[in-house]
């Protein structure tokens, strides 16, 4: 059985692709220790594990349109160089608000 975050990062794939989105990769994938109010980090064992990154990258071809969709949020963006600096959003949300979503892409 699928999760709420995993069916909703797959309608937003579906609708990326249906737009002619192209899958470019993933963000890199790291798991941190955090401490917690009631759990503090003791040496090596207190705390509690959390994923960050890991995200789907997908990119527009013939336009600098590229988007990133995680469980929790969906980017889209514009990038005008190779750096981050050029990076212009368009479009931040819930994973979750598939409409939304819907509405920006359309709209590119």
């Amino acid at each position: 059985m699928k999760s709420k975050s995993a069916m909703a990062m797959g309608q937003v794939v579906d609708v990326l692709l249906d737009a002619g989105f192209i899958p470019d990769g993933k963000t890199h994938e790291e798991i941190v220790r955090l401490p917690t109010l009631n759990n503090p980090p003791l040496g090596q064992s207190g705390g509690e594990l959390a994923k960050f990154g890991g995200r789907r990258r997908f990119a527009r071809p013939g336009t600098t349109i590229r988007a990133t969709v995680g469980p929790r949020t969906t980017f889209l963006y514009r990038i005008g160089s190779k750096s981050t600096e050029g990076i212009r959003a368009i479009l931040r949300t819930s994973t979750t608000n598939i409409e939304e979503i819907k509405a920006a892409v359309s709209a590119l």
